[in-house]
């Protein structure tokens, strides 16, 4: 999933109303404190004193799966990267309001049956599965539908686990390779440990983008 940071304001597209945390009408000194005005207060909200956004720096915006998302000036929210049709340079700068603050490089299209991509890494082990976990749905967002799990070292035995589920175990020996093909089953969790040392193992999914929205 990738972090994004609502930008309803910025010097491109002009300014909107100051925004009553930063920019009092007085600054005050002393026991005198700073005077921010009532922006926001017919909304009985005291954002000055709440340190929340004015309520004219907000909105929603159209989400995918018909659903909308209440947008909030400077807040950061994970989602897919539905939204980065939204940040530059996706958009002209003058139009975006959305900055993309980390990107998981998943793709998105209105396409369900295109957003799939694919994720791997190489592994050092340890003897213990909590070692090597591998967490699907919380890093990438969904399960992996298609899994390749290839032992690296040419002469120790590893053992992998899907889902947390101790029953649900396969060993590879030196050099060997698993293939879990798609439509299989949905992984949403691989754990990896060595029968000794700290052997090397590589892992190659596909994985479908989901949205939060």
């Amino acid at each position: 999933m990738s972090v994004f940071k609502v930008r309803l304001q910025h010097l491109t597209q002009g300014q909107l109303d100051l925004d009553p945390t930063t920019h009092p009408l007085a600054a005050g000194s002393g026991s005198s404190p700073a005077t921010y005005g009532q922006l926001g207060d017919a909304f009985g909200v005291d954002h000055a004193a709440s340190g929340a956004a004015s309520l004219q720096r907000q909105m929603f915006a159209a989400g995918p799966n018909r659903s909308y998302r209440l947008l909030k000036d400077g807040e950061t929210f994970t989602d897919c990267n539905y939204w980065k049709r939204f940040a530059f340079p996706q958009v002209a700068a003058e139009f975006a309001f959305i900055e993309t603050v980390t990107d998981d490089g998943s793709i998105y299209s209105d396409v369900p049956g295109e957003n799939t991509y694919a994720a791997g890494a190489t592994e050092t082990l340890t003897t213990a599965f909590t070692g090597t976990v591998i967490d699907f749905v919380t890093t990438h967002g969904g399960p992996a539908s298609f899994l390749q799990v290839q032992n690296l070292d040419g002469s120790i035995t590893i053992t992998g686990e899907l889902n947390a589920d101790t029953n649900v175990t396969f060993t590879l020996l030196a050099g060997e390779t698993q293939i879990f093909n798609s439509g299989d089953l949905q992984i949403t969790l691989l754990r990896l440990k060595s029968a000794s040392g700290t052997p090397s193992a590589s892992w190659i999914a596909s994985i479908r983008s989901t949205c939060n929205s």
